[in-house]
């Protein structure tokens, strides 16, 4: 008998962070038609070295009939596409959170780009902006058991006619007394002098943050407004900087933490607090980027602190000031584009510490998902900002 090492190890065939998602019967069917095909063909070079199927070279692509077809793995191979190909595609399922579009990756083989996406359960189209080959990623609720999920994709030729957006608007708004209504005045330490300094630097503040943010997105389709300026035709989306300080909810509402957590001996500071949301609070992400007059705040009481032994280097100086608002500002829009939380430092790390204290920008790295059980990163899914803009707008 004909021994391919390669193939035979794992349960399902999959590599890290790319599972199987039908239950039983189906994996069985699989697995059979995989064994005949290997008993025909030999050892084929599509598998990886220790045995795993990789679904970015192993898998044959799914029809564009535009019928439903029952999905084994999370990811599907939409097979090589060509620029102003428009698909429409849908992904039927159970606890599916988002649907993304990956492009291949051409430092990975075990990976793709983030491209795209939309919501589950709907139908979306999405046009071709750089060639290559393109596969659906289906995120599920990580709280649901491997062995209950499944889902089916439907994809086919879409409306000819459908282009995305070129360009993204962002209006960032204040509201009035935003650094000191109580923004960053603590009521139960600040003096007097300490206020009016606040209420003195607004202004320096507010123009601070809006050139910090334009030059963050210099590079990017994102056109940064502020109230005043002349508004596009057309949808634009909003950020306001809001006073209020904002506790954070139970019931797994995760929320995006700039300040750095304190030690045990500060047990009496340690109330979460939320620094900055998509809203509805509890929609964490714009999928793709369909949705082109959100909203997000960023509150700004939330950067505060309590007491004297509780207060954030955050006040500590007006450039800090200006880095960290702008920083937490620059990550909600990030959102709102359909960019997703990663585990490097940079604008897109829900809880940087005082790295806001620098510079920062959009890097290339792995999604990371936060859930009830943990956070988890997506090792096949790679979000590189640069690419996202490129294949997720128009020209």
């Amino acid at each position: 008998m004909m021994s391919c090492k390669r193939f035979g190890a794992r349960s399902g065939g999959s590599i890290p962070g790319f599972q199987p998602i039908l239950p039983g019967f189906a994996l069985m069917v699989f697995a059979v038609r995989l064994l005949i095909l290997i008993s025909l063909v030999g050892c084929g070079a599509g598998s990886t070295d220790d045995g795993a199927i990789n679904p970015f070279r192993d898998l044959p692509p799914i029809a564009l009939d535009g019928l439903p077809h029952e999905l084994v793995y999370t990811i599907a191979p939409l097979g090589t596409l060509t620029p102003d190909e428009v698909i429409r595609l849908k992904v039927d399922g159970s606890d599916v959170e988002a649907v993304l579009i990956l492009a291949e990756d051409s430092e990975f083989v075990e990976a793709g780009r983030l491209a795209g996406g939309g919501p589950p359960g709907a139908f979306f189209d999405y046009r071709v902006q750089v060639a290559g080959r393109y596969f659906v990623f289906v995120l599920f609720d990580s709280q649901t058991p491997e062995i209950l999920r499944s889902a089916t994709l439907t994809v086919g030729p879409g409306d000819p006619d459908f282009t995305p957006p070129a360009r993204q608007s962002v209006l960032v708004a204040f509201e009035e007394d935003y650094l000191t209504n109580p923004g960053l005045v603590d009521p139960e330490s600040f003096t007097d002098e300490e206020r009016q300094v606040l209420a003195n630097l607004s202004s320096v503040i507010r123009v601070g943050i809006i050139a910090r943010l334009r030059t963050i997105f210099a590079d990017t389709p994102i056109d940064i407004f502020e109230e005043g300026d002349s508004l596009p035709a057309g949808p634009v989306s909003r950020v306001v900087l809001r006073a209020k300080r904002e506790l954070a909810t139970e019931g797994g509402v995760y929320f995006d933490a700039v300040l750095p957590p304190l030690g045990p001996e500060y047990s009496h500071c340690q109330a979460l607090v939320v620094f900055g949301e998509v809203l509805p609070r509890g929609t964490i992400v714009d999928h793709g980027n369909h949705v082109l007059d959100d909203e997000a705040a960023v509150y700004v009481g939330s950067f505060q602190g309590r007491g004297e032994d509780c207060r954030s280097a955050a006040t500590d100086s007006a450039n800090n000031i200006v880095l960290g608002l702008a920083h937490t500002t620059a990550h909600e829009i990030g959102h709102l584009v359909g960019l997703y939380h990663v585990p490097l430092v940079d604008i897109m790390n829900r809880s940087p510490t005082l790295a806001w204290q620098r510079e920062l920008t959009f890097q290339r790295g792995q999604v990371l998902i936060e859930s009830p059980t943990g956070n988890r990163v997506l090792t096949t899914v790679i979000q590189d900002p640069d690419f996202y803009f490129t294949a997720n707008f128009g020209e």
